[in-house]
């Protein structure tokens, strides 16, 4: 661009001059009695504006002139005039030189009060930042160090206290208390200059000088003795000089495992340093994972008798993708709390106002002497927010007081694993407590994301082979193991001895890894006791019901399926081709179940359905439950709204199509029910086939898992599964399924005889839910 420059006669052009800036860039200066120069200063050559970038600051001197100061690209062409054009006039000028003279910086500085001073140093900074070249040019940088030494001659130690990863140092020093705010840090060495990798924290506290602690996480490259931090505030600057890094310095989790008063604000700002650094190094983002756990914060609660209020947090979760669940009790009898201010390790803040969802704790009604009846202080609060930069792992907290002042709280370190971080979610307040507002907004959005953290973390299974299997199996019978393995010796012996097992192919999927040389030294013995060949797969870690049989449909061959629970013995050889006939005799049938017996031969299932309790809730019925085994009604094979996952069998394509087994449900329930809805949401049957009868040991294996005894795992699990599919179950529950006959030509071949004795009238009418009680006990959950 051409810039004409207008020269009154009167205009007065200052003299300017020509300093150094490394190899590409100069900075000229020059003196004017008038007032600052306003509008943009352009720097031209021969006429013509210089190249981009160029920048000037003018500042007022002692003596009540402006000094002003212009950087821009050094010119190539010696003697030509290099000229600073303001408002159309030229207000400097100078000729180009082929060698031009490194900056005085007491010349440059002198005369100028502190603040000016501190104005020419940020000048250089700012210009530098915005300009990659410079910040990697020897010149410059020894330009900046002798602005800075000029200002701070004798800059005080910066020294390394501890390794914070191979390449990461923390560093401390002081500073006046009366230096300010910080509002950036730069660092100066030989061949460089540039902003700090991480910005200071200065301490609270002041110590017996007035001086506040500041500390620097920062590259170990960087802390070459010589080198300089530049501390830049709004009142001042401050140099410091790194010192030699000592040998043998302890580990930053050692220091602060040690140093058990090392202030709060230290600790966060390290998490957060490292955690900003562990999203492309994965050292430092192991160093946040370990800081945490290694040196967690010690439990702080208020739970004194004596004192008229109490509080702790009793876990404090973390969800990872922004949420957190809060677990514990305030005793306030005299309303003196506020709310809840919690603070994670990386900064973070959220507030809680009001604790809505409390329940009653009789330890802390026990604690204060209070009725357990009137207690009221447990809670429990879900709060969204956005993701951390890492996994936060322990937060502190304040209960926020009236008179303005707080009571802080430390829970414990967050379970680690998401699957033990969920247990703990489901076990933090009792079943009864768990309505489906706590259900919806607490609990949900707490364990869908810990449960889908820990589904991510599946591995593929080991697989065991015992014997060589049917080259092309008519059935893969796919079982899932969790604990109980006591049943196995007696479902084994009967498969073993039926012919109508021969086609079959026998896949275990173990889903508690610690019984893996267990259950491999048991079934090495049953291998070489009856023949039979099968395969064990064992996954990593127990990722429930639903893993379980996808991984074992996953490494199965057979056409047809068949789900079978451990606890699921056969009455009597030859069920399996029976079952199988069932499945394909029927068009449109997508699963098929047989008739299920407690030990004391009462009926245990004879198809599922679908009721609400007396609070309106959807649960899992069986038909006909705890009625005598050869009950008439139980003896017609129907369609049915659903069978339980303990024996089901369905085509290997119609698995497929429906996606096979959700996994979103927690630990083991109601996942056999939602499979039947989406078969019958596919538009296909499902029946119940009596003639095959199966002895069941309900639920030993689920009884054993503590996130379901413990917690409110089953009633989680009943609200997502309504929540999905209420409408249908609505629809399901109003057909009467006694007005569905089987196909004649079925019926007579499909019944089981009769004993002596027993009547042989068929015509009975099936019961129908809600309109009689020949159902007989009900099952609210999966079987």
């Amino acid at each position: 661009m051409t810039v004409l420059a207008v020269l009154p006669a009167s205009a007065s052009i200052a003299s300017a001059q020509l300093h150094a800036l490394g190899d590409d860039f100069v900075l000229a200066s020059w003196e004017s009695d008038g007032p600052e120069p306003s509008g943009r200063v352009v720097p031209t050559l021969d006429g013509e504006e210089v190249r981009p970038p160029y920048t000037t600051l003018s500042v007022r001197t002692s003596w009540g002139g402006q000094r002003v100061l212009s950087i821009l690209r050094a010119p190539r062409t010696s003697g030509a005039p290099v000229r600073f054009v303001a408002q159309s006039r030229v207000v400097a000028e100078v000729l180009a030189e082929p060698q031009v003279p490194d900056p005085d910086p007491a010349f440059l500085l002198g005369s100028l009060d502190a603040p000016s001073r501190l104005r020419v140093v940020r000048f250089l900074f700012d210009f530098a930042r915005s300009t990659p070249a410079l910040r990697s040019d020897a010149g410059f940088a020894a330009v900046c160090r002798r602005m800075v030494l000029e200002l701070s001659p004798t800059p005080s130690p910066l020294v390394a206290r501890a390794l914070a990863t191979d390449e990461l140092l923390l560093c401390g020093g002081s500073l006046s208390s009366g230096f300010g705010e910080v509002t950036g840090a730069v660092i100066i060495t030989p061949g460089a200059v540039g902003p700090s990798p991480f910005e200071v924290c200065i301490g609270s506290a002041l110590d017996r000088r007035g001086r506040a602690a500041m500390s620097l996480l920062v590259d170990k490259a960087l802390c070459a003795p010589g080198n300089l931090l530049v501390v830049l505030g709004r009142n001042g600057l401050a140099c410091r000089a790194f010192s030699a890094v000592a040998p043998n310095l302890p580990s930053l989790t050692e220091r602060l495992s040690t140093r058990r008063d090392t202030p709060l604000e230290l600790r966060q700002y390290i998490l957060n340093a490292l955690a900003r650094r562990g999203r492309s190094d994965a050292t430092a983002a192991a160093a946040v994972r370990e800081l945490q756990v290694l040196a967690p914060l010690p439990k702080r609660q208020v739970a004194d008798a004596k004192r008229s209020i109490g509080a702790a947090l009793d876990l404090a979760v973390p969800t990872g993708d922004g949420g957190l669940f809060l677990a514990g009790w305030v005793h306030d009898p005299h309303g003196l709390s506020g709310g809840l201010t919690v603070h994670t390790p990386f900064g973070g803040e959220r507030r809680l106002e009001i604790l809505e969802h409390r329940f009653p704790r009789e330890d802390v009604a026990k604690l204060f002497g209070t009725a357990p009846s009137t207690d009221r202080s447990g809670f429990v609060a879900y709060l969204p927010g956005a993701p951390e930069p890492a996994a936060a792992l322990q937060v502190h907290a304040e209960l926020r007081l009236g008179s303005g002042g707080s009571i802080r709280l430390v829970p414990p370190l967050r379970p680690l694993s998401p699957a033990d971080a969920r247990a703990a979610v489901l076990g933090s307040l009792p079943p009864q407590h768990a309505t489906p507002l706590v259900l919806e907004t607490v609990i949900a959005p707490a364990v869908a994301p810990l449960h889908a953290a820990h589904m991510a973390s599946r591995g593929e299974p080991e697989t065991v082979t015992f014997g060589r299997g049917p080259e092309t199996p008519a059935v893969s019978v796919v079982i899932p193991l969790y604990k109980a393995l006591e049943f196995l010796r007696f479902q084994l012996s009967s498969f073993a001895t039926d012919p109508g097992m021969a086609g079959a192919e026998l896949i275990f999927v173990l889903d508690s890894p610690e019984q893996r040389d267990e259950l491999v030294h048991m079934l090495h013995g049953f291998h070489a006791l009856y023949g039979l060949p099968m395969r064990v797969l064992v996954q990593p870690a127990n990722y429930g019901y639903s893993a379980a049989n996808n991984a074992g449909v996953a490494a199965s061959t057979g056409r047809t399926l068949l789900f079978l629970n451990s606890d699921v013995i056969p009455d009597q050889p030859g069920w399996l081709p029976v079952l199988l006939a069932a499945l394909e005799r029927a068009p449109g049938t997508g699963a098929v179940g047989p008739k299920l017996l407690f030990d004391d031969d009462s009926l245990q299932h004879a198809g599922l359905y679908f009721d609400r309790d007396v609070r309106g809730r959807w649960y899992n019925h069986h038909f006909f439950k705890g009625l005598p085994r050869d009950f008439l009604p139980a003896r017609r094979e129907r369609s049915v709204p659903g069978v339980t996952g303990a024996c089901l069998m369905m085509t290997r394509e119609t698995f497929d199509a429906v996606g096979g087994f959700c996994e979103d449900y927690v630990i083991g329930d109601y996942e056999d029910s939602d499979l039947c809805l989406r078969i019958r949401k596919a538009g296909l049957d499902i029946r119940y086939v009596p003639s095959v009868e199966l002895y069941h040991l309900e639920r030993r294996s689920i009884s054993r898992h503590q996130g379901y005894t413990r917690g409110v795992a089953s009633e989680y699990n009943g609200w997502l599964h309504a929540r999905r599919w209420a409408a249908m179950m609505e629809e399901l529950a109003a057909r009467d399924w006694s007005a569905l006959p089987p196909p004649p030509a079925l019926e007579d071949s499909l019944m089981r005889p009769l004993s002596a004795g027993a009547p042989t009238d068929t015509a009975l009418p099936v019961a129908v839910p809600g309109k009689s009680r020949l159902f007989g006990r009900a099952n609210r959950n999966r079987s």
